[in-house]
């Protein structure tokens, strides 16, 4: 009976790969979510914080044989998001609030095998742009020490999945180094 079951459960695993792709070549996704863990600033200092909102854009661009049933898609697209902290002083009142946005390209790579589950894992790649500010009364801190207006290059690492309820609308989540350590939303594709 064991065997018959896990026969049956392999067959219609392969059955629904070869049914329906949730992301396939040709499809354009939009993620919009929030995230936390804020990856920029961990001190006992740093307080304030709220949770990340990010968007992005992908483009499934090519599709990758990975055997007889399975394929790959490698998608790419747009990512922008937000986060904002405040950095405290031991006096009452007195801070830099500290804005940052994250802008760039991210490419992923799905591991297509179901028709609803869409696990990835990607690349980030853009600018790291922190604008802040001195909030409260002088003295105020050194500049040069703290700088809180600066822009940089930045990169990450990431894995993720999406989960369609319709053949349209998602959930997703990811884990790794974006705006935010954990991030969740919503998906939307067009085919």
């Amino acid at each position: 009976m064991k065997k018959l079951f896990l026969t049956l459960a392999v067959f219609m695993m392969m059955a629904a790969a070869t049914i329906a792709q949730p992301f396939a070549k040709g499809n354009h996704a939009i993620n919009l979510g929030f995230g936390l863990g804020n990856v920029k600033y961990f001190s006992a200092y740093y307080k304030g914080f709220t949770p990340s909102v990010s968007a992005s854009y992908e483009m499934g661009i090519v599709e990758v044989p990975m055997g007889t049933q399975l394929t790959g898609v490698v998608g790419v697209g747009g990512y922008i998001g937000w986060s904002t902290s405040k950095y405290e002083y031991n006096w009452v009142n007195q801070y830099y609030r500290y804005n940052n946005i994250w802008v760039g390209v991210r490419g992923n790579y799905h591991f297509i095998f179901h028709d609803k589950l869409d696990p990835y894992v990607g690349i980030f790649v853009g600018a790291d742009i922190i604008a802040g500010g001195w909030r409260g009364d002088p003295p105020y801190p050194s500049s040069n020490v703290y700088r809180p207006s600066r822009t940089g290059v930045t990169g990450g690492a990431y894995v993720g999945a999406r989960w369609y309820f319709t053949d349209n609308i998602a959930a997703y989540a990811e884990l790794g180094y974006l705006i935010s350590i954990f991030n969740v939303g919503v998906t939307l594709k067009i085919e």
